[in-house]
């Protein structure tokens, strides 16, 4: 057997432990950010391109169906920034749009004969901070992965919900934390 035949089987008996694939619905993100209490009210918006039900295939028939994955963003969203911004209202006076938050897994361990013993889950995202006019104030792009990986099925749920948090915590970064000074260099005497 080839060491892509070992690895696939691999990859089938981590996700399969019951079938041909793997369901991951709405679950609850806490994601790591510490924001100071802010005046501003903040909003989420997810636009069309972002889908609530979908499948990741991870080498045919391996399968991760993913439903209610607005939701999950949507809750993760709440968790990291509703202590640090009002929220709630129907207007707003920031808004983060996410255009694309597209979920996916990639290996993250091979043991021998080439076979994958772990996935973690990943998010290639798309987002924009916006003041209530729609003013983009500033943009934020790229891919983050889970914490940690999963090594059966039924941890899939737990690093896609890592995923979220990644995303949460790269996008507290980008758009709330200032650049700290430039320290003034001391006369030398």
């Amino acid at each position: 057997m080839s060491a892509v035949a070992r690895g696939v089987v691999a990859l089938v008996a981590l996700l399969l432990v019951g079938g041909c694939s793997v369901t991951v619905g709405r679950a609850a993100s806490r994601p790591n950010i510490d924001l100071a209490q802010q005046a501003s009210s903040l909003g989420l918006v997810l636009e069309p391109e972002v889908k609530d039900q979908f499948s990741v295939v991870i080498h045919s028939p391996e399968t991760v169906h993913v439903k209610e994955w607005r939701g999950t963003l949507e809750d993760g969203f709440r968790a990291g920034f509703g202590s640090a911004f009002p929220m709630g209202a129907a207007e707003t006076d920031l808004k983060v749009q996410l255009a694309e938050a597209e979920l996916t897994y990639a290996p993250t361990a091979v043991g021998r004969h080439g076979a994958v013993s772990a996935i973690e889950a990943q998010i290639r995202y798309k987002a924009r901070l916006m003041d209530a006019r729609g003013q983009v104030l500033k943009r934020s792009t790229g891919t983050v992965s889970s914490k940690r990986s999963a090594t059966s099925g039924r941890e899939v749920s737990g690093v896609t919900v890592s995923a979220v948090e990644s995303m949460y915590e790269q996008l507290s970064r980008d758009f709330f934390t200032e650049a700290p000074p430039t320290p003034v260099a001391a006369p030398t005497p």
